[in-house]
């Protein structure tokens, strides 16, 4: 894969990640699914992503609106 390649797709995997953690940390139902079944370290590690996952989504978001203009 050249740097190029990797250019054009690392935008997208910034978004989702953004889009995908977001979600999953404050939708409700998966608020209650994590409470349930996760181990507390581990929901609070999730919890302490909180940040980044909205800094991705925004960041990822401009990135490949900014790639999809620029490439087309």
């Amino acid at each position: 894969m050249t740097h190029e390649a990797l250019d054009k797709i690392f935008p997208f995997v910034v978004f989702y990640y953004g889009l995908i953690m977001t979600l999953a940390l404050n939708l409700p139902m998966t608020q209650k699914l994590a409470e349930k079944y996760l181990m507390p370290d581990l929901l609070r590690q999730m919890n302490a992503h909180r940040g980044l996952a909205l800094v991705c989504l925004f960041v990822g978001s401009f990135w490949t609106l900014q790639n999809i203009w620029y490439y087309n």
